[in-house]
């Protein structure tokens, strides 16, 4: 008797140490995930203010000694995604600026450069397309390398699907919502006006283009207030970015 009574005693003290195990992995996995959430927000936050200043590259530690195991994973490989995306477009907004893109409709310039065939304007154009081609395809490896990377961390499965849908629904971006299409549009509307500048006679008028034929005013007009319109819907949406943004930090 005195011997069943002991193996029932190591039986229960097995069982209570069992729900005590259970029930503190369960308080350290709830412990992660509320660090998880505020590391992502420091760092996230840390981002985004780099991410103004795309004249320098991003600088960010992702490693964090408050977060371990499966946590401490996904923030890393989330974080390594968002910084290669914005460096990436930080690099091509770089590359932009130093192709004198701000300065296209600089009619100052254009009047300068119609006495040389238009050189300067034409090279422009040409690096500006291919800094496009080139951040376009960046961006587009970035994302799938980041689908197949993730497939091959080892992740709690329930942490491993959440990560996965995050990754898809990011490749999934709605064109009017994608501020990059729209920059792709003001190319191709730039590129409108230029034509319309080297095929037909203008002057310049102080910070004005005149045309010498009325049509080709209205025409170059419209183009004009096209860009303007697109530029306005790129600030629309960056806007509304910075309030999700704001909101979720």
């Amino acid at each position: 008797m005195r011997r069943i009574l002991m193996i029932l005693g190591v039986i229960v003290v097995c069982i209570g140490a069992f729900f005590i195990y259970q029930n503190n992995s369960k308080q350290r996995t709830i412990q992660n995930q509320k660090m998880f959430d505020v590391v992502m927000a420091e760092k996230m936050r840390e981002l985004y203010i780099q991410a103004q200043d795309w004249s320098t590259p991003v600088q960010l530690e992702v490693e964090d000694d408050r977060l371990s195991g499966d946590y401490q994973l996904m923030s890393e490989f989330l974080l390594n995604y968002w910084k290669e995306n914005i460096e990436a477009r930080n690099h091509y907004l770089r590359q932009l600026k130093a192709a004198q893109w701000d300065a296209f409709l600089d009619v100052e310039r254009l009047e300068r450069d119609s006495k040389s065939n238009y050189k300067e304007t034409e090279q422009m154009f040409s690096d500006v397309r291919r800094a496009s081609l080139e951040y376009d395809k960046k961006r587009q490896q970035i994302q799938s390398q980041a689908l197949a990377d993730a497939k091959e961390l080892s992740l709690d499965a329930e942490l491993q699907q959440r990560l996965q849908q995050k990754l898809a629904k990011n490749l999934h971006v709605d064109p009017a919502q994608d501020i990059f299409a729209i920059e792709q549009q003001i190319i191709e509307k730039a590129q409108a006006m230029f034509d319309l500048l080297k095929k037909y006679e203008w002057q310049r008028q102080g910070k004005l283009i005149l045309f010498h034929e009325s049509a080709k005013v209205r025409k170059f007009n419209t183009l004009y207030q096209d860009v303007l319109k697109l530029n306005a819907q790129i600030e629309k949406i960056k806007n509304n970015n910075v309030a999700v943004l704001e909101k979720e930090l």
